[in-house]
């Protein structure tokens, strides 16, 4: 009788544990649904510290599944390795995202495999390759810089990205002085003709409209107080910022848990930041910036919150156009022959594009390695 009993109590316990473990698994599924890779010029020491800002915003979204980061400019990465705020991140958010670095040269024309390039630049490519092979979902591609590990691993398995990519958010390029080249477009313009080519699901978001620090409603560009953007974020990430504004050079993951040194935070907080990308990342999820009455918030469709704001038109959004590159990556608009279909960024309330940007974007930081987050320790 006794041992009959028994049986039943460790029956219960197991039934219980593997029941438990079932549902952290669902609950792990529901909230980190959309698989993600995110291919960025960061560096350490940086040479645009925007880059920290896109990172921290990408890792405050528990709903991205982030399966990898491609680090561009691999020879530049050997001197200046992306890999340590990517470490740090991780370390406040419990994640453990892989890195790899990219390719180091430009491509020599938009169709370029790139296999004669040294193999310890190699990485990202197949990062690429194998994420997209072993996702059992279609992936986002979100892609800040030079464009080049992406198209690459396109014109290798086009096939792939045919049949397992929903979107590549890209950042780059100029949206309507075709004179004017952008700096990431400069970078590799090979790349950029491959991509606006490629007749993938591109999701453009050029970076300038109208020239240099220009925008005229169809590029992301904005600026910010960083003592805005960062006022209610947790002093690990307070420190991640300092580490990378000052250039620091101590162990960067003991760094995150040193006191924050005041005159440090206040050298932070006095400083302004270009930006092109932080909660524009979201649509990777389906995410809107949108009014609540009080404020513009990052809201996921299927939340309490997109409810309660149904019906409130979008900060920006994404309509069909049709687009043509030159062979020197110069873009324009219309449909003629040999033109392309992308999405391309619009700011739907260029009055409110700014701070509704800082807004939505503050509210994600702030929410960044916190318990309750997805992710966070």
């Amino acid at each position: 009788m006794r041992t009959a009993r028994l049986y039943l109590l460790v029956t219960v316990i197991i039934g219980a544990i593997l029941v438990s473990g079932l549902m952290m698994g669902m609950a792990a599924e529901v909230n980190r649904s959309v698989p993600v890779i995110y291919c960025t010029d960061l560096f350490h020491p940086h040479d645009d510290p925007d880059d920290h800002f896109d990172l921290a915003t990408l890792y405050a979204m528990p709903e991205l599944d982030i399966k990898g980061v491609v680090l561009d400019q691999g020879r530049k990465q050997l001197e200046r390795p992306g890999r340590i705020p990517v470490s740090q991140m991780n370390k406040i958010t419990g994640r453990n995202v892989p890195a790899a670095i990219g390719l180091a040269d430009p491509l020599k024309s938009p169709d370029d495999q790139a296999l004669d390039q040294p193999a310890q630049f190699q990485g990202a490519v197949e990062l690429i390759i194998q994420t997209l092979r072993a996702s059992t979902r279609p992936v986002c591609i979100a892609a800040l810089g030079s464009m080049r590990d992406v198209v690459c691993a396109f014109n290798r398995e086009p096939g792939l990205f045919r049949t397992n990519v929903t979107m590549v958010l890209a950042f780059i390029g100029e949206a309507s002085d075709g004179k004017f080249q952008e700096y990431n477009v400069g970078l590799d313009p090979q790349a950029f003709v491959g991509l606006m080519r490629s007749g993938l699901p591109v999701y453009w978001v050029p970076c300038f409209d109208g020239g240099l620090w220009q925008n005229r409603g169809h590029a992301s560009f904005w600026r910010a107080s960083q003592r805005a953007l960062l006022e209610g974020a947790t002093q690990e990430v307070i420190q991640y910022f300092i580490y990378a504004l000052e250039k620091e050079s101590a162990e960067p993951l003991a760094f995150l848990s040193r006191p924050v040194e005041p005159e440090r935070q206040a050298r932070l907080f006095a400083g302004t930041r270009n930006l092109w990308c932080a909660a524009v990342l979201g649509v990777m999820s389906g995410r809107e910036v949108v009014f609540d009455g009080s404020k513009w918030t990052s809201v996921l469709p299927q939340s309490n919150r997109a409810a309660a704001v149904a019906g409130q038109k979008p900060l920006f959004e994404f309509p069909e156009v049709e687009v043509l590159v030159s062979d020197a990556g110069a873009v324009s608009c219309g449909k003629v022959p040999g033109s392309h279909k992308v999405r391309r960024f619009e700011v739907r309330d260029s009055a409110q594009y700014e701070q509704g940007m800082v807004e939505a974007t503050t509210a994600l930081l702030s929410s960044l390695g916190r318990k309750g987050n997805v992710g966070a320790r």
